[in-house]
């Protein structure tokens, strides 16, 4: 019986909607025992279909290797739960203004995409009511120092002048990938997609809650948006902020920037809090933009270090 390849779309239990790869038609599929024992399929996921000769339906046969996994770990079972797969690049939009910029929480999405090893850049929507809330250069700066590319753009007109090239190549990056949005509600992610899709994917309608600055989020399934150009991964599984299932030894780790200078501290079990006797980081002069970015990053890792910290070893 021969073999159709195909691209998950949309999960569920057992059945999942799977796009063919060479007539782009949309078919249901049922995922075979044997498939789900070894792994669960996800959106994402490139698989192998065979038609069922007695009721004419289509079968998932086999999950193709994953080149990533979007995951996070059940800390009660230490087991890995996989929310979407093939993932070419993370979106992280943050807003300039309302709801108010938080660079902690970029850092917490940017230590998500270390740990799924898959490349980060960062959209600052609503540049159009910048009016100096924080330091803009400072966290260009920053992202530079971590090799993430920035993009600015406005969401009250795509077209602005001012933003339109940063747009402009931020869309041409996607071409031809799979990309997932990251950023806390309300930072203008549905009319982002939207205006990046050309108006194929109009997510802003059932995304947004009236009369609050919140988004709200009605998405309860995972789901592959086609953008034509483009394909946008859209899954509640990923809007979580806590990094409490993050083992506390592979934390450094996820901070590569910061992980080569702990070894600089005179004790390896250095905790680089301020009473850290021979904490290298107590030399560096905060007044200077490298050092400042070097110690913002530090306390972003202490903060999710106490996090991981307040489950006790024996728990996970």
């Amino acid at each position: 019986m021969s073999q159709i390849k195909a691209k998950l779309f949309r999960s569920s239990k057992r059945v999942f909607d799977c796009k063919l790869s060479k007539s782009n038609e949309i078919v249901s599929a049922t995922a075979l025992r044997e498939v789900i024992k070894k792994s669960h399929p996800v959106v994402g996921d490139n698989v192998l279909l065979q038609k069922n000769e007695v009721t004419n339906e289509y079968e998932i046969t086999e999950i193709e290797e994953r080149e990533n996994e979007v995951f996070r770990k059940i800390v009660r079972t230490n087991k890995k739960k996989v929310i979407a797969s093939n993932v070419d690049v993370i979106l992280i939009v943050a807003s300039v203004s309302k709801p108010d910029y938080k660079p902690g929480l970029i850092d917490r999405y940017l230590t998500r995409a270390v740990q799924w090893d898959i490349p980060a850049a960062i959209i600052l929507n609503k540049m159009d009511e910048f009016d100096d809330q924080f330091d803009l250069e400072f966290e260009i700066q920053k992202f530079n120092h971590l090799g993430v590319e920035v993009f600015q753009v406005s969401s009250l007109d795509f077209t602005n002048q001012l933003y339109n090239a940063s747009f402009k190549t931020l869309k041409d990056n996607l071409n031809n990938k799979t990309a997932i949005c990251l950023g806390q509600s309300g930072v203008g992610k549905s009319k982002l997609i939207t205006a990046l899709s050309d108006g194929k994917a109009d997510l802003l309608s059932s995304r947004l809650a009236k009369g609050v600055e919140k988004g709200a989020h009605t998405t309860t399934w995972a789901e592959i948006v086609d953008c034509e150009n483009f394909l946008m991964i859209d899954s509640p599984g990923v809007r979580s902020l806590s990094v409490q299932d993050i083992d506390p030894e592979e934390l450094p780790e996820l901070f590569p920037d910061l992980n080569p200078l702990f070894q600089y501290c005179k004790f390896p079990d250095c905790k680089h809090e301020d009473n850290s006797k021979g904490c290298y980081f107590h030399t560096l002069d905060a007044d200077d933009d490298h050092n400042a970015i070097i110690l913002g990053r530090l306390f972003s890792f202490l903060k999710m270090r106490d996090e991981v910290d307040e489950i006790p070893h024996w728990e996970r």
